[in-house]
């Protein structure tokens, strides 16, 4: 008669051995699969400013050199030219045509600048954006049009305004509106154009606090703050890695932490302020027409 083989299960003791070196090698494989991610996301953000620095690129080539002031550039602009007084008060002619912005027309195989690509859900959007909601608002976290993105303050990516040009947005006197040309900075390499922005603590003019302009320090002109501080209006990113992606005017992006995009000079220590301007490079006022 043949013995009955008989088949032994595992104790308790085993099975809690088993699961706990999974549990085990499930924690040492996730943070490498969370950097996996991370470094992904940070890849594809840094290609969406490459864009955007070939698209700026274009537009110099064609606009005879001029660098875009930071209104036509990421904001809605007029088609029509803008009635500007020896006083610097302005308005726009009656009949204007109002567009979208610049960049979306250089971005767009068709050239439509209404076509809603910059700072958009479905267009050049940084992946880990995190949006933002608000109890005075219904609109969705992330935008789908760049002209909410830019005037509710919600956008992913902002324009250095302070070196590359600005008009309205930086003071309603147009004699004191500002413009630059490519070939007269010295260093295009080192000088930011665009760039992941951070959440702006300071309080806006909207429920929202994701400004699409950037600045290395709170004030136009001495600088108050050396380094970053939660004060800084218009502060750069910390979404990868604690730091930000950036392109700079030849079209090549980076990535640093916050803190050192924000550093300021002092005593011994270099600081990153020849990455946001060329204090003594050419610029060039509004030209007001004589009547």
């Amino acid at each position: 008669m043949r013995k009955q083989q008989l088949f032994r299960g595992f104790t308790l003791i085993e099975l809690l051995v088993v699961i706990s070196i999974i549990s085990l090698l499930i924690a040492m494989l996730l943070p490498s699969v969370e950097k996996a991610r991370a470094s992904g996301e940070q890849v594809f953000c840094q290609a969406n400013l490459r864009q955007m620095g070939v698209a700026l690129n274009s537009y110099v080539s064609e606009w005879d050199d001029w660098i875009p002031a930071y209104e036509n550039w990421y904001e809605d602009h007029n088609r029509t030219k803008l009635k500007v007084y020896a006083d610097g008060s302005w308005v726009w002619k009656r009949g204007y045509e109002t567009i979208g912005a610049m960049m979306n027309s250089y971005l767009d195989a068709a050239g439509d600048p209404k076509a809603d690509i910059l700072n958009t859900e479905q267009g050049l959007m940084c992946p880990t954006f995190p949006g933002q909601t608000s109890p005075q608002s219904w609109l969705p976290p992330i935008p789908d049009n760049t002209s909410e993105a830019t005037h509710q303050h919600r956008g992913a990516y902002a324009y250095n305004f302070r070196f590359l040009g600005s008009q309205w947005f930086s003071t309603g006197d147009a004699n004191s509106w500002y413009y630059r040309k490519m070939s007269d900075i010295s260093y295009p390499s080192n000088i930011i154009s665009d760039a992941d922005n951070a959440f702006s603590f300071p309080e806006t003019n909207t429920p929202f606090n994701y400004w699409t302009v950037i600045d290395r320090s709170r004030e136009y002109g001495p600088d108050p703050l050396p380094d970053f501080r939660d004060e800084i209006r218009f502060p750069i990113g910390e979404r990868h890695f604690q730091g930000a992606n950036v392109v700079c005017l030849d079209g090549h992006s980076e990535w640093d932490t916050q803190a050192k995009w924000h550093q300021g000079t002092k005593a011994g220590r270099p600081g990153n302020d020849h990455r946001w301007r060329e204090p003594n490079s050419n610029y060039y006022k509004y030209h007001i027409d004589a009547e």
